[in-house]
């Protein structure tokens, strides 16, 4: 793991002296145009890699001929500005500045959201520049990695006996490094991956990576339109698609009493509910149904239609509806778009880009339809 590195240009113009003592002999610096500030991070090592979607603050300080340090506040500034630059790995950041609390700077990095298979080396620097000319006086870099940690390897051995192998969210990526490996362990077989309370068996060939993340969580969308209904959900919010149909078996003893031993499973995506022909074994108490994607998923006591649309805020900008036309209707052209998918990457589409957890959805083309005066029906576009 890369660490921060702090790179100065000069020393600074201070005598060596204790922390208390340097910061007020600091306070009346006033940086000149052939000064240098040294710049830090203070003992920060940074050796933990930045999970997505998450934001990190690293304090900034000035370092003393001695070592000492004293955070980074105005007074210490005077006539010098501090900026933040992103040299590389800037898809995998958000947002990367300088930010000031309570009068004392701090470098803040937000990374993008997302469930990415691949870690991402980001570059950049924080910059102390003079006001008066734009002259540099400070620099302090800056080298991260941003992703998700993989699982060990020793974690995948299992498989060679037929085990299950243990995924968990602190490293839930499988490279398709370690799924060529664990082909070769099973001479071409099944494995099977598991939290506990699930475990989805699948054929491995020329697997791609994925990312395992998982949860429980509730989708309030749905909890909320049927509220007189029991829900268990299990979801994959990385979207990971497989090669080969596999089998998903989730555990339902916890929720056998409660439910009444009925369970409609279900699999939401782009803000509807599809219904999933799932088998239920009373004995082991388990559900269990086919699928080549892992999304989410919800599970129910009662029967909900196929196709119910729970969150409308998928719905095309532009619904449409069927009028009989009468003898004078003319022919009429229409179309409609369909919205960028912002759901999980799931479902029947065809599988996404493994490196970016970014699904390839392609959009519906336009349509126009073309019917007879006497015998067709002509669509409209509906006021929202």
């Amino acid at each position: 793991m890369k660490k921060f590195v702090s790179m100065f240009l000069a020393v600074c113009a201070m005598s060596a002296m204790s922390v208390s003592a340097f910061a007020q002999q600091a306070g009346a610096v006033n940086v000149t145009s052939d000064q240098a500030m040294k710049l830090s991070f203070g003992e920060e090592t940074f050796n933990q890699m930045l999970l997505p979607g998450e934001t990190y603050t690293y304090p900034l300080y000035l370092e003393g001929e001695d070592g000492t340090l004293v955070p980074l506040s105005d007074e210490l500034l005077k006539d010098v500005k501090l900026r933040a630059e992103k040299k590389g790995g800037k898809s995998a950041v958000a947002s990367f500045q300088v930010e000031e609390k309570d009068n004392l700077y701090q470098l803040e990095v937000k990374t993008q959201a997302g469930w990415p298979t691949e870690q991402t080396e980001v570059e950049g620097a924080v910059k102390a520049v003079k006001r008066s000319n734009g002259q540099v006086v400070g620099t302090a870099e800056v080298e991260l990695t941003v992703g998700y940690p993989t699982i060990r390897d020793e974690a995948l051995s299992s498989a060679k006996a037929d085990e299950y192998i243990l995924v968990d969210n602190s490293a839930p990526v499988i490279s398709e490094k370690q799924f060529q490996q664990l082909d070769r362990d099973v001479n071409g077989g099944k494995v099977t991956f598991t939290n506990g309370q699930w475990n989805y068996r699948v054929r491995i060939s020329g697997q791609e990576a994925v990312n395992l993340l998982h949860n429980e969580r509730a989708i309030k969308e749905v909890s909320s339109k049927f509220e007189d209904q029991n829900f268990k959900y299990v979801s994959f919010p990385g979207g990971p698609s497989f090669d080969f149909t596999g089998t998903l078996t989730i555990d339902v003893s916890d929720e056998m009493e409660e439910f009444g031993g009925s369970f409609y499973v279900y699999r939401y995506l782009r803000g509807a509910l599809e219904k999933i022909d799932a088998t239920v074994d009373l004995d082991e108490e388990t559900i269990s149904f086919e699928t080549k994607n892992l999304g989410r998923f919800v599970i129910t006591d009662r029967e909900i239609a196929d196709g119910t649309v729970v969150d409308e805020s998928f719905l095309p900008e532009t619904e449409q509806q069927i009028e009989i036309p009468s003898e004078q209707s003319v022919q009429q052209e229409v179309s409609a778009r369909m919205i960028e998918n912002q759901d999980y990457r799931s479902g029947k589409s065809e599988k996404g880009n493994p490196k970016t957890g970014a699904e390839d959805y392609t959009a519906l083309a336009a349509a126009a339809a073309s019917v007879s005066i006497l015998a067709g029906a002509v669509l409209k576009r509906s006021k929202r």
